[in-house]
């Protein structure tokens, strides 16, 4: 199994955020802030970023 660098989780997980953001962005401007979509891309948002904080303790 190929071991990935905790820089390059960084930067995925980086990547991720801005795409989500993104798309939770365009996703509330079209069906309102209080649509479930919304609400998904931020929980996955959190997740990432959840992720990102356990990396940096390791």
């Amino acid at each position: 199994m190929v071991k990935t660098s905790k820089l390059t989780l960084f930067k995925k997980y980086n990547e991720q955020i801005e795409c989500l953001r993104s798309e939770m962005i365009r996703t509330a401007r079209v069906l309102g802030l209080n649509h479930p979509k919304v609400l998904y891309y931020s929980q996955e948002i959190d997740r990432r970023h959840n992720d990102l904080i356990r990396l940096k303790e390791d």
